[in-house]
């Protein structure tokens, strides 16, 4: 099954028409996807999810999700839970868009190599790759002219609430577009950002911009504890396995990474971004992603806010 298998069609609609379509409380959350170009000609699938709830006057907040075909329907899932009694989880209904590709049932690691990265990196293990990298202000001239303008024009979205997520090397988009975009979005969240792809790079970007936002650009930060060395269940691998893991782990140094981002960003920027950093004991690289999901969603979309 793939991500488009869970989406319900409206019969003969495309992007150029999608329209908002009401539905009783009690059918949950309606999906939709279609496809998209970017201005250099690169295909995208484009999954949006539209709440339960009647959208306030104001419009509802917008959740965009990198590496969709992977994590798109988890995401939904949760929002659809932590959405239905906002006044007990402090989670405000939101349209969620997730950026995805053609053909791809997970991740596209060829797309997102590309999409996410401003060029290559020194780490060994991509000694020998044939990725490409680099595409990073195409895909970002993507998202600002092409796909929000389209969301905007076509739900009813605010576009002073409209947050960005992404995880691992997502999470490191992330935080290069908080850096150097601070204002296309009003919050990111970066789970378990891979900041070791260019460190320098993140780093020489932690200065004072000449013009500050008219508000603080919203950062949420998080891993898991078991990140700088191998997790209990990866020692029950094999030796040479288990080691493998420690020595990546130690390498990427990735805890180590989002303190010093944290501490970077409280001293330089300390009006400019307001900055959550979360620790979660005994989650690793990829179980961080399920349990920070509540934390993030409720910074970036706090039912208070509404």
């Amino acid at each position: 099954m793939t991500v488009k298998d869970l989406f319900r069609h409206p019969a003969g609609k495309t992007a150029a028409d999608a329209g908002f379509e009401m539905r009783a409380p009690a059918s949950g959350r309606h999906c939709l996807s279609f496809g998209l170009q970017s201005a250099t000609g690169l295909p995208y699938d484009i999954f949006v999810s539209l709440p339960r709830h009647p959208p306030p006057p104001q419009g509802f907040p917008v959740l965009y999700l990198l590496d969709a075909n992977a994590d798109f329907a988890l995401v939904d899932q949760v929002m659809e839970r932590l959405t239905r009694r906002p006044g007990a989880t402090g989670v405000e209904p939101s349209i969620l868009v997730g950026i995805g590709y053609p053909e791809t049932e997970s991740y596209n690691q060829e797309r997102r190599h590309f999409d996410f990265t401003a060029g290559p990196t020194r780490d060994a293990f991509y000694a020998e790759t044939t990725f490409s990298f680099g595409g990073q202000d195409a895909f970002v001239a993507f998202l600002r002219n092409k796909l929000k303008p389209l969301i905007a024009a076509r739900f009813p979205v605010r576009t002073d609430q409209e947050t960005i997520l992404g995880h691992s090397l997502g999470g490191y988009f992330v935080v290069e577009l908080a850096l150097t975009h601070p204002q296309l979005f009003s919050s990111y969240i970066a789970i378990s950002p891979s900041l070791w792809w260019d460190p320098d790079r993140i780093f020489a970007h932690a200065l004072p911009h000449p013009a500050k936002p008219h508000k603080p650009v919203r950062l949420f930060l998080t891993a898991g504890g078991w990140e700088g060395d191998a997790a209990p269940w990866q020692r029950q691998e094999t030796p040479e396995r288990a080691e493998e893991h420690a020595r990546l782990r130690r390498r990427r140094q990735m805890v180590r990474n989002i303190d010093r981002l944290a501490e970077h960003c409280q001293a330089r920027h300390p009006d400019a971004i307001a900055l959550r950093r979360e620790m979660i004991d005994d989650e690793d690289h990829s179980s961080i992603y399920v349990a920070s999901l509540p934390k993030a969603l409720r910074f970036a979309l706090p039912a208070s806010d509404s």
